[in-house]
């Protein structure tokens, strides 16, 4: 039988992965070579030494989705117009892949899973102080970046891509078990807030939202959830009152809706319609945009707007036009595959049953924001998508007694 700290070795170096991968969230720049040498070489590290586990615990491992979804963009970048272009811009893809079998192994031990879940907040409070600084001082934390628009981004540059805070926000609640879990989400997402309310991004905030309320209403009586949730739609409501650049960003969407970003969408279809097998290629939706936008294309009659425009705006409509239905299919799979683990382990109950609401209420959080922005050529987007299905598949060990709610 392995000692206790041998059986603890794989677990921790997987949790090692984890946490440099989610440090390139808040720095937001691209990493260096060596950084990504060295973390992909500690990836495949922690994979070795768990596959020759000698408890059997890596027969409980589930690797298929990698090999899937990595192979169905390699046949994607393969068949693109410019394949060099296309494998460049999806290098990541496939370190941050790692991110879901070294996040079941960080399961494996109640101390690494720890360390993962705090590092998980640590991140979303890093970005947060990150934009605050800059708010307060004139320059990010971080990058020290500046900003002389009426919209704060922090080290992130957009504002929009403060959406991650809002994507990992949900996993806040399984820090503890219980009532303590779910106060320590509404505490966390206090202290977040700042990061939809400064960049006035109408993305993190619908995700913060969701990502505050999903756990919550999931793991309190019927009662409770109605009065929490019409509670937080009133403290919510007063908060973009008060608050010029959200107001401004709300009365924006009710005037123009979607505005733009419908002839952006629009064209992704079109591409898709164009090349429905394997897609134009991960990465490279801007390219055929700027031809065509260059040679006046429009979508009922409303041509493409004249700027650089890298990614879709809408997650399946990007997933269709850049890896096609070959790309799409494996998506689906996967995810349904996941919807299903994730349903068995909310019925199962206990700290699964804890951790299954908080990554479906990701995915949720993913969903949703998907649908106006958001795009797979972001390393953080790849970052998280990976790390919430590593977790829907892993099997959490026995952590403290829940404490029940009142």
């Amino acid at each position: 039988m392995k000692s206790p700290e041998t059986a603890l070795t794989a677990p921790l170096i997987a949790t090692l992965f984890v946490i440099g991968s989610l440090a390139t969230i808040p720095y937001a720049a691209p990493a260096t070579t060596w950084y990504m040498t060295l973390l992909g070489a500690l990836g495949i590290t922690a994979i070795a030494v768990a596959r020759f586990d000698r408890t059997l615990r890596w027969n409980k491992i589930t690797v298929w989705p990698v090999p899937l979804l990595v192979g169905s963009w390699a046949m994607a970048i393969a068949s693109s117009s410019a394949q060099e272009v296309s494998l460049e811009r999806s290098a990541s893809m496939a370190l941050f892949s790692m991110l879901f079998i070294t996040a079941q192994i960080a399961a494996w031990h109640a101390l690494s899973m720890r360390i993962m879940q705090w590092s998980i907040i640590s991140t979303v409070l890093a970005c947060t102080l990150d934009i605050v600084w800059q708010w307060r001082t004139g320059a990010s934390l971080i990058l020290e970046l500046s900003s002389n628009a009426e919209r704060l981004a922090g080290s992130q540059g957009n504002p929009n891509d403060l959406a991650v805070v809002s994507a990992l926000l949900p996993l806040a609640s399984t820090a503890f078990r219980g009532t303590l879990g779910l106060i320590a989400l509404i505490a966390v997402a206090a202290l977040v807030s700042p990061t939809w309310i400064l960049s006035g991004s109408r993305q993190a905030a619908l995700g913060w939202f969701i990502a505050t309320l999903g756990p919550f209403v999931a793991r309190t009586r019927f009662r409770t959830a109605v009065i929490a949730t019409l509670s937080f739609v009133v403290v919510c409501s007063g908060v973009v009152a008060t608050s010029t650049v959200m107001r401004g960003r709300m009365i924006q969407t009710w005037k123009r809706g979607l505005a733009e970003r419908q002839e952006i969408i629009a064209f992704g279809g079109h591409l898709f319609l164009q090349h429905p097998i394997t897609g134009v290629g991960p990465g490279l939706y801007g390219a055929y945009y700027k031809n065509a936008a260059i040679e006046g294309w429009n979508w009922q009659g409303k041509p493409l707007p004249k700027v650089g425009m890298p990614w879709v705006h809408n997650l399946p409509v990007e997933v269709l036009c850049e890896t096609g239905v070959v790309g799409a299919t494996a998506v689906v799979t996967i995810l349904g595959a996941a919807a299903v683990r994730l349903r068995r382990s909310i019925r199962g109950g206990g700290a699964a049953r804890d951790l299954a609401i908080a990554v479906a209420t990701g995915f949720l959080v993913i969903a949703a924001m998907g649908m106006i922005d958001l795009s797979f050529l972001k390393d953080w987007v790849r970052c998280v998508c990976w790390l919430l299905l590593g977790l829907a598949y892993a099997r959490q060990t026995a952590a403290e007694p829940a404490i029940k709610l009142i």
